[in-house]
């Protein structure tokens, strides 16, 4: 097995599947890149039982062949060579790869590709495609939001709900809840409902991208999905059990609402945050009189007090709650200014963009 290849292509491609890398020792196989040389190109794997990736990069293929590699290892070394093409010429036999790049030399020891985990086939199932640009925004807005708490699996991830051409993705870790809704060109004929764990939410934020005429392919089975990227393969495991029916939790009858500055809010939100953060983070707000107050106090450290120009409709509303939610949603929002719907002091109030009701962030009081 012999190839070259340029090292930043090389480096690029092991970033791309690194993150699929298991970092449990329960099977030291899963802790390394399965290097797999074809006919015209090179295709690393990576997975760690949850979560596959696959990605094909160019090379000038010499001889074929397949190998799997410690990712840690690999990366460390592709990453300090210089700017230049690579050479890698395995011994398969004794399980270790030879890599050369200008002057310098390593030798780095394996596993054999017959111990590496095939990623499944997803030959059936639901098909789906989504504009690559939507779909990362509709994924980052969303997973702000999801569940780490592992005693309750089903929210750790998000609801993704497809019907006809109307596709809904909410999330929620009962003291936040995020709901994005947006309409898509490809429908599907039967109703579709997943949840899709965080690591692969994160995964598809960070390679799906911007170029308005890409589009990501989904496959959809029973327990697992599936993502094409031209070059780029995403399988994963879907989450079992029931999400909540979070959308009655959604306000419904605000009767304060406000309008401000996006940046001037999270910068606002920042610096206050700083005192709070020594206090579980709570930030107490007052609006009223056109006027939005911000406050933090700690008895060791001192206070902080921001005021805000805001353009206000109904009664006023004191609220506290935790700075870190609130900067969350004002951080993954890609607009001048937010609206905040308040419905009193023990309620949940929501922030979206102004004038747009596809997004709806919702964060709940706290008692101060």
């Amino acid at each position: 097995m012999k190839f070259k290849i340029s090292q930043k292509e090389f480096y690029e491609g092991i970033q791309i599947v690194q993150r699929a890398v298991s970092n449990k020792n329960t099977l030291p196989i899963l802790s390394g890149i399965l290097i797999k040389v074809e006919d015209t190109r090179l295709k690393l794997v990576a997975t760690d039982l949850e979560i596959g990736i696959e990605c094909y990069i160019n090379a000038e293929i010499i001889s074929k062949g397949e190998l799997v590699l410690p990712a840690s290892h690999l990366s460390n070394v592709i990453r300090e060579l210089p700017s230049m093409t690579v050479m890698v010429q395995c011994d398969l036999q004794n399980k270790s790869a030879e890599i050369l790049c200008g002057h310098s030399q390593f030798t780095i020891n394996g596993f054999s590709a017959d111990d590496f985990p095939i990623l499944p086939k997803i030959e059936d199932g639901t098909h789906l495609s989504i504009n690559q640009p939507l779909f990362k925004e509709i994924v980052e807005q969303v997973k702000i939001a999801t569940s780490t708490d592992e005693t309750q699996p089903f929210l750790n991830g998000a609801l993704l709900r497809i019907v006809d051409n109307q596709l809904k993705m909410g999330s929620t870790n009962s003291y936040r809840l995020a709901h994005r809704e947006a309409i898509i060109e490809t429908g599907i004929d039967e109703k579709l409902e997943v949840i899709i764990p965080n690591k692969t939410l994160d995964e598809m934020a960070r390679l799906l991208n911007d170029d308005q005429e890409a589009t990501v392919n989904l496959q959809f089975t029973n327990n697992q999905i599936l993502f094409d990227l031209e070059n780029i393969t995403i399988i994963s495991r879907l989450i079992e059990g029931r999400f909540p029916n979070y959308e009655p939790v959604i306000p419904k009858n605000s009767n304060t609402f406000i309008k401000l500055n996006r940046k001037e809010l999270l910068q606002a939100v920042k610096r206050v945050s700083l005192i709070a953060a020594a206090n579980s983070n709570i930030i107490r707000t007052t609006v009223t009189n056109g006027q939005m107050i911000l406050e933090s106090a700690n008895s060791e450290i001192g206070q902080a007090h921001e005021e805000l120009d805001i353009d206000m409709e109904g009664s006023g509303v004191e609220i506290s709650f935790n700075a870190g939610y609130l900067l969350d949603g004002l951080k993954i929002l890609d607009t001048d200014d937010v609206q905040l719907c308040f419905s009193g002091k023990f309620s949940p109030f929501i922030l979206r963009p102004t004038n747009e009701i596809n997004y709806t962030y919702v964060v709940s009081p706290l008692r101060s």
